[in-house]
């Protein structure tokens, strides 16, 4: 049996009310496995031995109204194979848990801050989690930004041990998906790359891009010979 091995940041933005999940891997497709987040309740990043029931679970217990460290509570005390599972969590107002389980693969463990937590199993060294935490809370942008950054320092410092292969990124806010027809406001995946976390961040450039919106600072009016050269091309 393949050994899960991950490290994920599970975020929240009191700024822009979103909620998001950045992780990657040496595992094929662990953006579809990890990242689990609903707008008004949290985010999960269920890894190690993953066991999937946490997302959902998790995100139905926050929704209910319990912090992110009841609902931990209450999914480990559940599950007979908690000593292999590892698992972040943040709640609806920000509030942050993690666990790692005694059975994870060394280095296992987590770190957490203001709304946010950064966990792994089989990496290099803390470092790696250590680098996220710090680069998470050092950086500017938006929460996929901050993501992002913390997953491509978790790398630098590291990472996991066994090499990569894929990563992902998940961000929900109320309305925030296309034509505001659900929450899903970005939710980028690379499932088997050499370079995963820097495809990851050059698809996140595109999603800026497309669908994004220019900066005031950025922007410039379309008149003299700048119009004439649109009305000519």
């Amino acid at each position: 049996m393949i050994r899960p091995s991950t490290f994920s940041i599970v975020a929240y933005s009191p700024e822009e009310e979103s909620w998001g999940v950045a992780v990657a891997s040496k595992f094929l497709a662990v953006g579809a496995f990890v990242p689990w987040a609903h707008a008004g309740a949290g985010a999960v990043a269920t890894q190690s031995y993953v066991n999937t029931s946490f997302g959902p679970h998790g995100l139905e217990l926050m929704a209910s109204g319990l912090t992110a460290q009841e609902a931990l509570d209450q999914l480990i005390a559940e599950d007979e194979g908690r000593a292999l599972r590892q698992v972040g969590l943040v709640d609806a107002r920000g509030g942050s848990a993690a666990y790692t389980g005694s059975g994870c693969y060394a280095w296992a463990g987590q770190t957490s801050g203001r709304f946010f937590t950064c966990q792994g199993n089989i990496l290099v060294s803390a470092e790696t989690v250590q680098a996220m935490a710090h680069t998470f809370e050092q950086v500017k942008g938006e929460l996929s930004d901050r993501l992002v950054a913390a997953l491509a320092a978790g790398e630098k410092a590291g990472g996991d041990s066994r090499g990569r292969q894929s990563a992902a990124v998940l961000v929900v806010k109320p309305k925030g998906g296309y034509g505001g027809f659900n929450d899903r406001y970005l939710d980028l995946r690379v499932d088997d790359d050499p370079q995963p976390v820097q495809r990851l961040q050059a698809l996140l450039q595109l999603h800026h891009l497309y669908f994004g919106e220019s900066a005031p600072e950025e922007r410039i009016g379309i008149e003299g010979p700048l119009a004439r050269e649109i009305q000519q091309t």
